[in-house]
């Protein structure tokens, strides 16, 4: 019983058995020693292998699944043995290319019809046609075309179909086939050959061939291509040279309008920016920033801004225009202007983050003479500006008021409840504020003016604090702390919302609901001890 062996010939799997298999290697192998060597060898060893894989699935068709050493010698001899190219010169080769028994290599056989996809115009029909039925194609297509356009439309539906239907010639058996001749070895060398060669001469011809001026034909398409691209870069340039100058002249006006707002910015006229307000940016800003930083930053911006403006509309008209400047000094120094724009903004924000660096605070501890009331009344008096308040901004718990045509900076401060552990009510009022050193931050606490006052069992509280003239912004805040003996009781009037800040008690009560009720300390806390109540005073 002889070994058997599995086989991938051109991509399709064979069980072939051993002697079969070693003739069939021999073969495939000095195919390999006659072609490797050649340009096209490798695509005519790949078309020879294609063949002989065809030529096997047509043996195994009929349930013979074992390819016999019969079958190797049917193929070899349908397709030429390889040692009579080996054994006799290039000239020779052709004619002892095949045995007596194997059929001539220009012998006419069965045709079969293929699509023409060399010489296709659309679809190759025509083309493979003319090859089948051994017709010129030029009458085949003109055959196709006047039926056409007589009305005859059924040759264009006949034409699809066969597009469709008939399959494309890929490979040069293929090809041969539709010519009507064998797919020998021969024929498949001379076919490759004749096609390398056609393309090598029809690549000559195009490299070699002249127009009128002379010029070779790639001479002549690399003048046209550079041509072409000279056109479209210089339109490009003129494109991005107007584009640049629509683009400088638009935001030099609105650079130019937005710091002519009002008045000019170096002299503050008022920016509203959606504020219902007379509080104009310059007095704004002057309240949080140190004098002069406010002008040194609007000048180094407008330089920062203008600058690259002006070099928008400056690159767009040399584009534009194509004038030439040698006038280097002139960019340096603008350059060494934008610079030291930079180089002062950063120096001021960096000085005016500095006047926040340190904070310092100061806490009075004030003692509230109620030594026989069960019950101490807080109250806030009525706005200390209400009435004087001609305009304001608010900024979180912050407010920049004008009163009597002149801004002030107010501040809304906390208060909360705790137990007093001396048996007294005690009042402790923090003031804290930051600066660019301790010192200074002490003594913008000592800017800062809070006022409260009390009349028998009533503590009334000022809604606000403010600080005082020339003072800057630095993070200032009050904060209050009264102290309730266990057993006292506190009546929080409804007016304290403003200003009370998460006091706790023992019912979890949010502070806007603590209002308007009386609350005693507790060993636990602040507890409420009746529902609101009706004062007469």
């Amino acid at each position: 019983m002889k070994k058997t062996f599995t086989i991938n010939i051109s991509g399709s799997i064979f069980h072939i058995d051993e002697d079969a298999y070693e003739k069939l290697q021999r073969y495939l192998h000095m195919l390999n020693r006659h072609f490797g060597a050649a340009v096209e060898g490798q695509e005519i060893l790949q078309d020879i292998e294609a063949r002989i894989s065809e030529l096997f699935i047509e043996k195994t068709t009929n349930k013979v699944e074992v390819i016999t050493d019969g079958m190797v010698d049917e193929v070899m001899a349908r397709m030429g043995k390889p040692e009579d190219f080996m054994e006799s010169g290039e000239e020779e080769a052709s004619a002892k290319a095949q045995p007596e028994s194997a059929t001539p290599n220009d012998q006419p056989i069965r045709r079969r019809l293929y699509r023409d996809g060399d010489s296709r115009v659309l679809g190759g029909v025509c083309s493979g046609m003319g090859a089948y039925f051994n017709i010129d194609v030029v009458i085949l297509r003109i055959i196709f075309v006047l039926a056409f356009f007589l009305g005859v439309g059924a040759s264009f539906i006949i034409y699809i179909v066969l597009w469709i239907a008939v399959p494309k010639a890929k490979t040069t058996a293929q090809r041969l086939e539709m010519k009507g001749k064998e797919a020998t070895i021969s024929n498949i060398e001379k076919s490759i050959k004749e096609e390398v060669n056609e393309v090598g001469e029809s690549y000559n011809k195009f490299m070699n061939s002249k127009n009128e001026r002379g010029e070779s034909r790639v001479e002549s398409f690399g003048n046209v291509v550079a041509s072409v691209l000279k056109v479209a870069l210089r339109v490009l340039v003129l494109l991005l040279g107007a584009v640049l100058i629509i683009g400088g002249i638009a935001s030099l006006i609105g650079f130019v309008t937005s710091i002519a707002i009002g008045h000019s910015f170096m002299h503050g006229g008022p920016w509203n920016f959606g504020w219902d307000s007379d509080v104009n940016m310059t007095g704004l800003l002057e309240h949080f920033v140190s004098p002069g930083a406010y002008t040194v930053s609007l000048i180094a911006i407008s330089v920062l801004i203008g600058i690259p403006i002006l070099l928008i509309l400056f690159i767009g008209t040399k584009l534009l225009f194509r004038y030439k400047t040698n006038n280097k000094l002139i960019g340096l120094g603008t350059f060494g202007l934008w610079l030291a724009a930079l180089i002062a903004l950063i120096v001021v924000s960096v000085n005016q983050v500095g006047n926040f660096g340190k904070q310092s605070s100061q806490t009075v501890t004030q003692k509230i003479d109620c030594t026989t009331c069960k019950t101490l009344y807080l109250e806030t008096t009525d706005d200390l500006y209400e009435s004087l308040i001609e305009d304001h901004i608010s900024l979180d718990r912050m407010k920049i008021a004008v009163v009597n045509g002149k801004e002030k900076m107010l501040g809304h401060p906390r208060f909360t409840i705790e137990k007093s552990s001396t048996g007294e009510y005690l009042l402790l009022i923090k003031k804290r504020a930051r600066g660019n050193s301790t010192e200074d931050a002490q003594k913008n606490v000592e800017l800062i003016e809070y006022n409260f006052s009390q009349k028998d069992s009533t503590l009334k509280f000022d809604p606000y604090y403010f600080l005082k003239e020339n003072a800057k912004w630095r993070n200032q805040e009050v904060s209050m702390i009264l102290k309730v003996p266990e057993g006292k009781s506190v009546y929080l009037n409804e007016k304290m919302t403003e200003i009370i800040y998460d006091i706790e008690n023992t019912e979890n009560m949010w502070d806007g609901d603590m209002v308007g009720k009386i609350w005693t300390m507790t060993p636990d806390g602040l507890a409420l001890k009746q529902a609101p109540v009706q004062l007469t005073k």
